[in-house]
């Protein structure tokens, strides 16, 4: 049976320039070395590197470190390729502006013999080719960057609204390809054709620490009264009775226990892993500087630390999408 390398869920970010294909060659090679500045930046601004790395041309693929914090590092890394973009940007006049379009997801990700394995691969470079994320670009005249996300990071990371993300900025959207055999659903940064979703607020955890108390129904409701609550769980009031006797018996049993047993948890604490910067002590991360269709391949626990090269051919679907631009 062949081996086959470790799953690991990372985070996978994709971004493309526009209008690429109508640049002439000299043109062309400025624009990805500004691309590679403005990346690495995004990068040292969230404070993380990337295990490998997969260039286009006109544009890059990379694969993020496993166990980052992605409530710290996805705000950062996209807040950095902004302003790397708008500083980079800045006093070159219409012509001189390059303009990105961005796609960030998360899943489970193979190393494999030409590239990467992986559904959340095949999303993040589908949306990043969309029609309607090139459309949001074109439509937006008063910005140069416009990022799509998977409906799953949509959920996990922007929803919960941590520093620096801001839900009613996104917009969902189908994106289907029928020559693809594709269709999946991404929020996009900037306004698409349709009216704008709710944005619900995150819910609550289920359950009480309450014991008698009467709890706070998690439909936005005003609470239920008791009679109300026994009348939609017939058990309620026995199951209240039996946790209130068994919070008795244990207060009790606190109270007789000897001070060592109540005192003896406190002991062996460990030191708390800080998992922000992800696993990049594994090894040298992947080199940014390889010439359009190769990646560098860093090391990584659980992964190969075999220093391979991959071409694009099978990723069509991160650089064969992107047709000429207007």
């Amino acid at each position: 049976m062949a081996l086959v390398s470790p799953g690991i869920t990372r985070v996978v970010f994709a971004v493309d320039i526009e209008g690429y294909s109508s640049r002439l060659n000299l043109e062309q090679m400025r624009e990805q070395e500004r691309l590679d500045r403005i990346v690495r930046h995004a990068f040292t601004n969230a404070g993380t590197e990337y295990f490998a790395r997969q260039d286009s041309g006109d544009g890059v693929l990379l694969i993020l470190q496993s166990g980052i914090d992605q409530a710290w590092v996805l705000p950062r890394l996209l807040t950095g390729l902004r302003d790397g973009l708008e500083v980079d940007n800045r006093d070159r006049g219409p012509t001189g502006r390059i303009r990105l379009r961005a796609s960030l997801g998360e899943g489970t990700v193979h190393v494999a013999k030409t590239g990467f394995a992986s559904g959340v691969v095949i999303d993040v470079c589908r949306f990043l080719n969309s029609g309607p994320l090139k459309a949001a670009l074109r439509a937006a005249k008063d910005r140069d960057l416009v990022t799509a996300v998977t409906d799953h990071t949509y959920q996990q990371v922007v929803r919960q609204r941590y520093p620096g993300l801001d839900p009613s900025a996104f917009r969902e959207v189908l994106v289907t390809m029928e020559d693809k055999g594709f269709s999946g659903r991404a929020w996009i940064d900037a306004p698409v054709p349709g009216p704008a979703p709710a944005v619900p607020e995150p819910k609550a955890v289920e359950g009480s620490a309450d014991f008698g108390g009467e709890g706070i129904e998690r439909t936005g409701k005003q609470p239920a009264t008791g009679a109300e609550r026994a009348l939609k769980a017939p058990g309620a009031a026995l199951n209240t009775a039996v946790r209130t006797l068994e919070a008795g018996y244990l207060i009790h049993e606190l109270k007789q226990a000897h001070p060592a047993d109540r005192t003896g948890h406190q002991e062996g604490e460990s030191k708390e892993h800080d998992g922000r910067a992800g696993d990049k002590h594994h090894g040298h991360h992947a080199s940014g500087h390889h010439a359009s269709g190769h990646s560098g391949i860093g090391t990584d626990a659980g992964a190969p630390t075999e220093t391979e090269e991959y071409g694009t051919e099978d990723e069509e679907e991160f650089d064969d999408e992107s047709p000429d631009e207007p």
